[in-house]
């Protein structure tokens, strides 16, 4: 019985962890809920899980309605899975700190995308610390998954 909540919990962690972390939001920490985007690009490039892909794709539409953007996030999202099963050169589970540097060039691209809609200094300086909130956030909630895997 132990044993098999154990492996249920092991499966489902990842799910609710980006279900948690997205509806967390908080407009000077978490804005559009967007630590949320941390499991979803771990489990779908670093340590793959089955099934979270198309979880992620709904995620990203959410998190695209929390922002007030139309498709950015998930557009990226795709493009940058369609890149990376397209291409053998680099493989991301083999990356130094859990694919942090992998992270941060996605989510730099999503954010200046976001940021270039309207110039201003405000979405520039917002743009920045929601980038350096994010990337910080990352190598601990990438911990806690490994942790809850082992």
């Amino acid at each position: 019985m132990m044993h098999n909540f154990i492996k249920y919990f092991w499966t489902a962690f990842p799910f609710l962890l980006t279900v948690v972390l997205w509806r967390l939001s908080v407009p000077w920490l978490n804005p559009g809920g967007i630590l949320a985007i941390i499991p979803m690009f771990y489990c779908s490039f670093i340590s793959a899980r089955p099934y979270f892909v198309p979880f992620s794709i709904l995620f990203c539409f959410l998190m695209d309605y929390s922002f007030g953007t139309v498709f950015i996030w998930t557009l990226c999202y795709c493009v940058y899975y369609a890149v990376m099963n397209i291409q053998n050169v680099i493989d991301l589970t083999h990356t130094k700190e859990n694919g942090l540097f992998a992270f941060m060039v996605f989510l730099g691209i999503v954010i200046s995308l976001i940021s270039v809609q309207s110039i201003n200094l405000l979405n520039f300086i917002s743009g920045v610390l929601t980038f350096s909130i994010t990337c910080a956030f990352y190598i601990p909630l990438v911990r806690l998954i490994q942790g809850v895997q082992k």
